[in-house]
């Protein structure tokens, strides 16, 4: 009986640790926006610093897109995109892919 009640605790304990590593995992969502200016931008990222479980983030007025790495457990693309628009921004959500292409070539037109 004790081995049974020893092995229970034993998954108890396993899967309580495995929910908490799971929440710390993060996330990186793009989006593309519709700002003008430094200020929009000095304005998002105000406001998206924040957001839940927001680890990292770039905004970039002059490509209009935003880069954004969260805690999984913390928050969700379709809420952080309607923080952006709350704030009266578009928020289309891109792949990393095309945000590092926009980046890497407003990057080589500066050079």
């Amino acid at each position: 009986m004790k081995k049974l009640i020893l092995m229970a605790l034993v998954i108890f304990l396993g899967a309580t640790v495995n929910s908490t590593f799971a929440q710390k995992e993060t996330k990186v969502v793009c989006f593309k926006s519709s700002m003008d200016c430094e200020n929009c931008q000095k304005t998002l990222t105000e406001h998206l610093r924040f957001e839940k479980g927001v680890k990292d983030l770039k905004v970039d007025f002059n490509t209009n897109t935003i880069f954004l790495e969260y805690k999984t457990g913390k928050n969700n693309d379709e809420a952080i995109a309607k923080s952006i628009e709350k704030k009266g921004y578009k928020a289309e959500k891109i792949s990393e892919d095309e945000y590092h292409a926009l980046v890497d070539n407003q990057e080589v037109k500066k050079e």
